[in-house]
């Protein structure tokens, strides 16, 4: 078994509130500079950056794992990651034909560009990306289950977009892979007031949107290898795989 330090939300220049300096060397080199051997692509409602960083990752010896920040039609948060390339686009094309035909506005959300490895621009977004998809929670996770994703509620200390922030509580029916937050006291708070999140695999992970808060806090994943199904695994507890908190 091997220990992997992991940032599993990691946002680019293509969410409209990241920085336009999150290009794919920029997020490589920062996470190699912190140490982290893989890393989560997850952008607001998009999918469309994670190729770009993909490719230029696997050849500096870095994992990237694709996946997507998805705003539910409650303002809920939920990070999915995908097995293969094949189910990236099917879920792309889902967040497609969700996504409310708003217009972004550069000037006042921010730019939603995707560029390749060279920060040569492949294309701007028009609609806004952090609009709350016209899907609940639950069809999301349904979609998310039946793609065979993983489906993991994103910081879910925060009184704001997070599922306990926005609903009150967290519905035991849903099928929740594992728990993110990125605050371990406002956590321990949280999860206090919540003892359901005990049954839960739950760990950090930065929701980074600036190359120095990469790995800010990051996890520890333990497992053979660096693989989507080991990841899967650590998020069940199966085969001696696991992932915790690691600051």
């Amino acid at each position: 078994m091997n220990e992997y330090p992991v940032d599993l939300h990691i946002h680019t220049c293509l969410s409209p509130c990241g920085s336009l300096a999150m290009s794919p060397s920029a997020i490589i080199q920062g996470a190699l500079a912190k140490g982290l051997s893989a890393i989560a692509i997850t952008d607001h409602n998009t999918t469309l950056q994670c190729p770009e960083i993909q490719a230029p990752g696997r050849e500096a010896g870095l994992t990237v794992f694709a996946g997507a920040e998805v705003t539910t039609r409650e303002e809920a948060h939920c990070i999915v990651l995908f097995p293969s390339e094949e189910v990236r686009l099917r879920f792309q094309s889902y967040l497609e034909e969700h996504l409310p035909a708003v217009p972004n506005n550069p000037e006042y959300f921010g730019d939603q560009v995707w560029v390749n490895r060279r920060e040569e621009v492949l294309g701007e977004y028009p609609r806004l990306l952090i609009s709350a998809l016209r899907q609940s929670i639950d069809q999301v996770a349904a979609c998310a289950r039946r793609m065979g994703c993983l489906f993991v509620p994103a910081h879910v200390e925060r009184p704001a977009n997070s599922v306990i922030g926005q609903l009150g509580f967290l519905d035991p029916r849903l099928p929740v892979d594992a728990i993110e937050y990125h605050d371990p006291q406002q956590f321990e708070k949280l999860r206090k007031a919540h003892p359901c999140l005990d049954k839960y695999t739950c760990y950090t992970a930065s929701d980074a949107h600036f190359p120095d808060q990469i790995g800010t806090p990051c996890a520890l994943l333990n497992a053979p290898s660096l693989t989507f199904a080991n990841l899967a695994r650590a998020f069940h507890k199966e085969e001696g795989c696991s992932i915790s908190s690691f600051f």
